[in-house]
């Protein structure tokens, strides 16, 4: 079994675990708000010792954003929408929005078959109101939970973000951005498993990752932006880093958040993840 299995399974029973609670709250009638359910994920990812999906930077609403994870796995691991629309509408709105714009964009939606960009952007404004940095990357957000509790194909994924990159060309930094920050969480969970140990293996993956958007240009991620991934989110030591990653010395973590940060911020505030 390799340490990435076993994060994803322990990822996995933590939240089914959560759900219980949730569920039995919900059916003793206790009153329960998305707020509230933010807040009993926070301390259950603090017991546990986990880390939310994300990049180099902490986002304040990440907990908020981290819901994506006890949506997919309540929705797709468990089957509880079925059984409990009422609390799925009441507490997933976001996510049950996301998800519909997320079908419009993967061509999987009726309405905007064979629709060009103008109709998809159309159809997308009156799902989400107004097409955000932050909406679009919450949709992105949505199908990589789902790509690493292995409900989607990766292929998914690189199909969303070409989507995004075609249909919406005003959106396409965000692309990019997303792009090089999948491959980078990509290598870092690959690193983190044990599936990747040399620097040469990793170059190669990197390239590999690549090349899938090869229309798409700047995607490639620096190895100091997958070293604050891996040690943040999956809790590399420094001593495997080194072994694995090309890391100059002094504040390469720093240098990596400003740059993601500044120009995230020009678009919307930490909208990227």
């Amino acid at each position: 079994m390799t340490r990435k299995a076993d994060d994803a399974r322990r990822r996995l029973q933590v939240l089914m675990d959560l759900w219980l609670r949730i569920i039995s709250l919900w059916e003793s009638g206790e009153p329960l708000s998305r707020d509230a359910v933010v807040e009993m994920l926070r301390d259950t990812y603090s017991k546990y010792n986990i880390e939310p999906l994300r990049g180099a930077s902490v986002p304040e609403d990440l907990y908020d954003k981290e819901l994506s994870s006890l949506y997919v796995v309540g929705k797709y691991g468990m089957g509880l929408e079925r059984q409990y629309p009422e609390l799925f509408d009441k507490i997933f709105i976001k996510e049950i929005k996301y998800e519909e714009a997320l079908s419009v964009l993967s061509g999987n939606s009726r309405e905007a078959e064979g629709s060009g960009p103008e109709k998809v952007e159309t159809i997308l404004s009156a799902i989400l109101g107004s097409i955000t940095d932050n909406d679009l990357a919450r949709i992105l957000r949505l199908k990589l939970t789902q790509v690493y509790f292995g409900f989607a194909e990766e292929r998914d994924l690189l199909k969303l973000i070409r989507s995004i990159y075609e249909n919406l060309p005003d959106r396409r930094r965000l692309a990019v951005k997303y792009a090089r920050f999948f491959i980078a969480f990509k290598v870092a969970s690959d690193i983190a498993r044990g599936k990747i140990r040399n620097k040469i293996v990793k170059e190669i993956t990197k390239q590999a990752l690549a090349l899938e958007l090869s229309d798409i240009h700047g995607v490639l991620p620096d190895d100091s932006y997958i070293a604050a991934i891996a040690k943040g989110v999956f809790h590399v030591s420094d001593r495997t880093l080194r072994s694995v990653l090309t890391l100059g010395r002094g504040e390469a973590k720093r240098r990596i958040q400003e740059r993601e940060e500044g120009g995230t911020r020009e678009e919307g505030a930490r909208a990227s993840e």
